[in-house]
């Protein structure tokens, strides 16, 4: 698993996230507002973060800034104010879950946590979710809990769709497990880490193909739909175009598979 990345907050920057929701709050007339105040809020800045947390009878546009303030607010916490490492991972972990809830956009709720895009900031929400289950701060083991969930009618349209695609995805996907020793330069960090999820994946997969299979072809499917959307980003460019027709047989099999699961939503 890779390092966590390091927050970079300024006190100053901290500080405003905290002016910034008391102001909000006071705009709306919060009326939990006095309790908050009584304690000098720039001297408590925890204390800020569960506010946000714990009253929410406020605008929904009020909810959602204070959210990303309230994720500054943890950074400056992590670098400059004496804190449990437990209990803000808690808070972190709640906050990204209400950002959830609020459908912020994964990426604005990215440059608060030091991450550089959507994926990362999902991965992060996935380890909380997986420490939360007692299955260790991973993605993958979260994401295997989930998708073993998944119903495996061998009548359903996913299991169809196995039938006709589970050999091509399987099959894409160790070549793009492949590409990455081939291009490394062309890659990051980040989809290296995708990478090899996709490849742990690949591993496990067993033939011949039978329900049991599914939750593995769900991983795999997943990991490659996150590889062709991240693939669109302009960083990668050169690293798509090395790709090729890979990339374009990979966009198809992932939405082929998206489709399957989920419909044409």
């Amino acid at each position: 698993m890779p390092k966590r990345a390091q927050p970079r907050v300024s006190k100053t920057a901290g500080q405003e996230a905290i002016e910034r929701i008391v102001q909000r709050r006071r705009e709306v007339r919060d009326p939990q507002l006095a309790a908050l105040e009584g304690d000098d809020p720039l001297e408590h800045p925890l204390a800020v973060i569960r506010h946000v947390l714990t009253y929410r009878r406020v605008p929904d546009w009020v909810t959602s800034n204070d959210v990303l303030d309230a994720l500054w607010i943890l950074g400056y916490v992590r670098l400059y104010c004496p804190h449990r490492p437990d209990e803000v991972e808690r808070l972190e972990y709640e906050l990204l879950e209400l950002g959830c809830a609020m459908q912020i956009a994964m990426i604005r709720m990215a440059e608060p946590l030091n991450l550089r895009s959507r994926q990362a900031v999902e991965h992060r929400l996935l380890r909380h979710r997986a420490s939360r289950l007692g299955l260790g701060r991973s993605e993958r083991l979260e994401r295997a809990h989930r998708l073993s969930k998944a119903p495996t009618q061998s009548n359903s349209a996913e299991a169809r769709w196995y039938d006709r695609h589970a050999l091509p995805l399987w099959e894409t996907a160790g070549q793009l497990v492949a590409s990455r020793s081939q291009f490394d330069h062309l890659i990051d960090d980040e989809l290296v880490e995708a990478l090899l999820g996709l490849r742990r994946a690949v591993r496990e997969m067993q033939w011949p193909l039978s329900p049991a299979c599914y939750s593995t072809l769900r991983e795999i499917g997943w990991w490659v739909k996150e590889i062709v959307d991240s693939l669109e980003e302009a960083r990668y460019a050169a690293f798509r175009e090395q790709l090729g027709e890979l990339h374009s047989v990979a966009a198809a099999l992932a939405a082929g598979h998206h489709r399957a699961r989920f419909g044409d939503t």
